[in-house]
């Protein structure tokens, strides 16, 4: 867990100038930890089980003791076969668009190469993006954000 503050960071490209934004690390520690925090708004970043972000909290800091509980969020990302899908989809629709432009060319002119290529290009085309569709569905990325609560404590 780390105490954060948000950074403008500033590159040049050529003549253009970007900006973003990003965190700072203040404090770090591993959980079960303890902040002395001055009193007001502290962002808090978290890590996420089973994935390489974190995400980040906006916690009040009062005068008086509180306790903040997080429990964490977790990811899975979709692996090779969301991957694979998207490749599967982005080329089998270009296929099936190629081939839905060649057959009726080819059926219009009487050219045989091109109502054969057409043809195979449309149905290949059509096979691979459904392919592509299945390996999505089948390989989702999940991300589970977590959750926090904050308690004040009176003696």
């Amino acid at each position: 867990m780390r105490v954060v503050h948000s950074v403008t960071v500033e590159w040049r490209l050529g003549d253009e100038i970007y900006q973003d934004s990003a965190f700072e690390t203040d404090q770090k520690c591993r959980t079960p930890c303890a902040f002395d925090i001055a009193p007001g708004h502290a962002l808090l970043a978290f890590p996420m089980r089973g994935w390489r972000q974190e995400e980040i909290d906006d916690v009040v800091v009062s005068e008086t003791p509180s306790l903040y509980r997080r429990a964490l969020g977790w990811g899975k990302s979709g692996g090779a076969g969301g991957a694979l899908g998207v490749l599967g989809v982005t080329f089998g629709g270009i296929s099936l668009a190629t081939g839905a432009a060649f057959l009726p060319v080819g059926l219009a002119t009487d050219k045989s190469g091109f109502t054969t290529s057409g043809a195979i290009t449309l149905g290949v085309g059509a096979l691979l993006t459904a392919l592509g569709v299945w390996a999505i569905n089948a390989n989702p990325r999940l991300e589970q954000p977590g959750a926090g609560a904050q308690y004040e404590l009176h003696p």
